[in-house]
């Protein structure tokens, strides 16, 4: 009892408490009772009240005998005496439910102890369903109650209903409950459960949306929601409304024209859910280019293949906090994730901006601890992130695990809609019919089958490739191998209108390994950043610097002073260290004592430089003035 461990704790004030007593006397052991009975007396009379403490004992001893007395009496009537069901209904099969010794009507839930009439709740309120966690093992459970007349259900924490401070937390939902009346109500719900655990329905449930074993939700029978009301409105939004027919015109109308966006944007939500089964990480198919040309109207079309695309529904706004995209993302699961115009969070998020990029792509979010010191169950995905912005989303600073997870999709020239107003007008009234047939048709095909078309486009991509010449990088080509499948799906089993997606246009766009290379990126960057401030290398006439010394440049080496050279590659968002230890292998930069540096004297101070040498695979780059400057020739890597 945990009582017992406490009593130590007790002041003069919650010694006097009728929880103290009352769990006293609810022990059923008479001597462990008269044992507790005397500690408390001792504590009692430390606190300086013990008189007080004795009155009250005796009082709540004639009242336990009294209760006991009416107790046996009851129990002694025949069965059929006892007021021991629900006398309420609830659903279509009017079932009611054995409540032992609790009195249940339409006025409410109560029963009587020995110290009277105690209420439980106002109105009529009972477990109807419990619900298992598909992902974690925790219970839920669904309450049904009846207020004004009208039953309601909610999903809650099986914590909360088991707790008498927790429970109050249901008055937000309008459910009748005190912190006087808590401690009864749990107590029923517990006995109603546990009485009638055979009746109670058990169910299977995720709160998230995708793939949840061979269903997929919502569309799944066996398996409900159960998140809270917080992030319903996500949940809803994956629903069906209006025409499949006037969107099914509309779309056709839009694939038969010039334009390749909408098709792109339709195959990478389409994707979404295939990647889980084809074992495929998240990725960002990002359409870039200048504003006001359709961009938001064709992501808005994707996503009315899911569901809702009005604002503040389906898609979500880019200023969100990064909290909001990683709850956001664990519901959505394997359906895409829409963020229109995304150069809202890179101004918001700034330096940290690739940070983001690498979280949505990550498929988890931060690992994070609660009250109890143990983690939180993490935030997970698998999916694909549309979104858009006026500039390709990979830039030359970002890191390479960033670039391999961006594909970039350039805006042709012009508008992509004739009326983008009429598009709006249409898929806001008739939506989310597609996701269905398409999850549908997946399901049809079969998981195998799919990744053998997945590794067909593959090596498709591959054997181009090879014929160019060139080589791509595969990060890159599975998605896009992923995005095929999708639209060849979609196409043969939804659209049947033989409109694919150019697959020449969607090979250019994949990126070659040495542009995804993050270090041959940086030294693509330091050689630009070396033309740009040309004067920090370069001394006057006299010999004389004008403003910062950063290095010379000197006979097919860029001499860059070791700060400055940290200093660039901090602005190009690179590690000094890990570029230094590539170029090393590659023989890209002189050596010294096994060091990546070497002590060089600059302007008639010894300095440690990195030698990097420039390469002639770079258009123009032997095309440095040279010019005399004061160094050390003995500890030159090379002589005339």
């Amino acid at each position: 009892m945990e009582l017992e461990h406490n009593i130590a704790a007790l002041t003069a004030e919650t010694i006097l408490e009728d929880e103290i007593l009352t769990a006293v006397f609810d022990e059923d052991d008479e001597v462990y009772r008269a044992r507790m009975l005397l500690t408390l007396v001792d504590r009692a009379k430390e606190l300086g009240v013990k008189g007080k403490f004795e009155s009250l004992a005796k009082a709540y001893g004639k009242q336990r005998k009294a209760y006991d007395q009416q107790h046996k009496e009851v129990q002694s009537k025949p069965q059929g005496t006892l007021n021991s069901y629900t006398e309420f209904s609830y659903g279509d099969t009017e079932q009611e439910y054995f409540c032992g010794n609790w009195i249940a009507t339409e006025n409410g839930i109560k029963t009587f102890t020995m110290y009277g009439e105690q209420l439980a709740c106002y109105h009529p309120i009972l477990p109807v369903q419990r619900l298992i966690n598909a992902e974690t093992g925790k219970e839920k459970v669904c309450l049904a109650f009846k207020k004004g007349g009208i039953w309601k259900e909610i999903i809650v924490d099986k914590g909360v209903i088991a707790s008498n401070t927790k429970i109050v937390s249901l008055a937000e939902y309008g459910v009748s409950v005190t912190s006087e009346t808590s401690r009864a109500l749990v107590r029923f719900l517990a006995d109603i459960e546990n009485y009638n655990i055979n009746l109670i329905d058990k169910q299977t449930s995720t709160s998230k949306l995708g793939w949840i074993g061979n269903e997929f939700m919502p569309y799944g029978q066996d398996v409900v929601f159960d998140s809270d009301d917080r992030y319903r409105d996500i949940f809803r939004s994956v629903t069906e409304d209006g025409s499949y027919k006037v969107w099914l015109d509309l779309i056709k109308q839009i694939r038969a024209g010039p334009r390749r966006e909408p098709l792109i944007y339709m195959a990478g939500s389409f994707a979404s859910i295939l990647l889980k089964p084809l074992n495929i990480l998240s990725f960002i198919l990002n359409l870039w280019g200048e504003t006001g040309k359709g961009k938001t109207v064709a992501l808005m079309l994707a996503v009315s293949i899911w569901g809702d695309p009005a604002e503040g529904k389906y898609m979500t706004d880019s200023t969100a906090s990064r909290v909001a995209l990683e709850v956001r993302q664990d519901i959505l699961n394997n359906l895409p994730m829409a963020v229109d115009d995304l150069s809202k969070m890179r101004d918001k998020y700034g330096d940290e901006f690739t940070e983001i990029i690498y979280m949505l792509c990550a498929g988890k979010g931060k690992d994070r601890s609660n009250v109890n010191l143990g983690l939180n169950k993490p935030t997970t995905w698998t999916n694909i992130i549309l979104t858009n912005i006026e500039r390709p989303l990979a830039n030359e600073t970002m890191k390479g695990g960033a670039i391999n997870r961006i594909l970039d999709f350039e805006m042709e020239e012009g508008t992509i809609f004739e009326d983008g107003n009429a598009v709006v007008e249409i898929i806001t009234r008739n939506y989310g019919f597609a996701g269905r047939l398409f999850v549908d048709a997946v399901q049809e095909i079969g998981f195998d089958t799919i990744r053998d078309l997945q590794q067909g486009y593959f090596q498709q991509i591959k054997d181009r490739a090879a014929e160019l010449g060139i080589e791509k990088e595969e990060k890159q080509m599975i998605p896009l191998s992923a995005m095929l499948v999708a639209d060849k799906i979609a196409t043969d089993y939804i659209f049947k209108d033989g409109v694919y997606m150019d697959f020449d246009h969607c090979f250019d766009t994949l990126k070659n390994k040495g542009e995804v290379s993050e270090h041959e990126r940086a030294y693509e960057f330091i050689m630009s950043e070396v033309s740009v401030n040309i004067n920090k290398f370069k001394p006057d006439a006299s010999g004389e610097y004008r403003g910062e010394v950063w290095g010379v440049i000197e006979r097919g080496y860029i001499v860059i002073i070791k700060n400055a050279f940290d200093r660039l590659c901090d602005r190009g968002n690179f590690s000094a260290k890990a570029f230094l230890s590539w170029a090393a292998k590659r023989d890209y930069i002189v050596t010294q004592a096994g060091k990546n540096t070497k002590v060089t004297k600059i302007g008639g101070a010894s300095s440690r430089c990195v030698w990097l040498k420039v390469r002639d695979d770079l258009d123009g780059s032997n095309d440095f003035i040279d010019f005399d400057i004061e160094i050390n020739q003995e500890e030159l890597p090379f002589v005339d």
